[in-house]
């Protein structure tokens, strides 16, 4: 396999940040409440993942506890922080040492990754106005390594101040980074897997993996256009992690459509699937104006549909109905899920024979590397 379809990631932070956690979530379908069992990571944990288009992901799962920390950093060095596309390091927003010691621990893994990839140490170039909102290039930024730093456990810091911790956090720590001297891009979020922040900041790092992603996106407008839909959303087929969007900007979402939506959708389907265990296809059509759904998001219709569900099949697909819009959530290619939302009064069946249509031209471009 060619390296470039090879991405080496290391998910590091101190032990008890919730690193494991979020793993077993994001990859191995487990619920939030189940991740209190998840014992300690000893050493290192590594896990390959297969994304469509042939992308294999390495993540590496590296211990926290001090012991297993040094050893990262010192006889380990050249071998986990050795040819690493990107580095998540996870910290806890509850932290005593937030700003001291575990600050500390992220300023040496910089500075091994830089020393073990050399061009980390120039600038990465700005994110591509042409990749899904908040994500950057699909393709590896040429600077080196990008690191993500994920604030985590923002669950337990009130609502009020989340904000404002997370901008106090990015700024120091940046200012610690640049005064030890690294000079390459880290990209901040806060995150909770009680939430959708989750789902939206891996999201984020999986898009940043991803090759070719302009041209992806330029298969998918140009799906939009065909189809006369408002918005489409391309999901990985087993995280639900959101991979491309795109909007028909004369229907562009209004201030009454959250811009957390699609990740939103990725948390509710993917507890859905796990509620699910034959083939099933679920229409429901929102038609009284009682329900007080009509002037919701799709993201705020999937809650409601999806309320105290209890069906024993394995999820196929979803068709949504209202007098505004219609949305139906299918599978596209063996990798992925596409979610289409038209406005007006359209029926699902029409969607669904477009998305059929559409399947083989997207299977084609999936098998050759999704569009390179």
């Amino acid at each position: 396999m060619s390296s470039k379809s090879r991405k080496k990631v290391l998910l590091m932070g101190k032990s008890g940040s919730g690193k494991t956690s979020m793993r077993a979530i994001i990859f191995k379908s487990q619920l939030a409440a189940d991740t209190r069992r998840l014992g300690a990571t000893i050493d290192v944990e590594s896990s390959q993942i297969k994304f469509l288009g042939g992308l294999r992901l390495d993540l590496w799962d590296c211990g926290g506890q001090e012991s297993f920390m040094d050893s990262h950093l010192t006889a380990q060095s050249s071998t986990v922080f050795r040819a690493v596309h990107s580095l998540i390091y996870i910290f806890d927003a509850e932290s005593t040492e937030l700003l001291t010691s575990d600050t500390v621990y992220f300023l040496k893994c910089l500075r091994a990754l830089q020393d073990q990839n050399p061009t980390s140490a120039a600038p990465s170039p700005a994110p591509s106005s042409s990749s899904p909102a908040g994500a950057s290039a699909g393709a590896a930024d040429e600077g080196g390594p990008t690191v993500f730093v994920l604030l985590h456990k923002m669950d337990l810091v009130p609502v009020d101040a989340q904000q404002g911790k997370l901008a106090e956090f990015e700024a120091e720590v940046t200012r610690k980074a640049r005064e030890s001297g690294y000079k390459g891009a880290l990209k901040f979020y806060g995150t909770s897997i009680w939430n959708e922040t989750l789902y939206k900041a891996w999201s984020i790092v999986i898009s940043h993996l991803m090759p070719s992603l302009s041209s992806l996106r330029a298969h998918l407008n140009s799906f939009l256009v065909l189809s006369s839909a408002s918005e489409i959303v391309l999901f990985e087929r087993t995280t639900f992690l959101v991979i491309s969007s795109v909007t028909n900007d004369k229907d562009a979402p209004d201030a009454e459509w959250d811009e957390r939506r699609f990740e939103r959708i990725s948390t509710m389907v993917k507890a859905f699937k796990l509620g699910c265990s034959c083939v099933f296809h679920l229409a429901i059509a929102a038609v009284s104006t009682e329900t007080g759904l009509l002037t919701r998001s799709p993201a705020m219709l999937f809650t409601s549909s999806f309320a105290g569900s209890k069906i024993r099949s394995p999820f196929s697909s979803l068709a949504i109905t209202t007098p505004r819009y219609t949305a139906v959530l299918d599978a596209l290619t063996p990798e992925t899920y596409i979610l289409v939302v038209a406005k007006g009064q359209i029926q699902p069946a029409s969607i669904e024979l477009n998305i059929r249509l559409a399947r083989p031209h997207f299977a084609k471009l999936e098998s050759i590397g999704m569009g390179r």
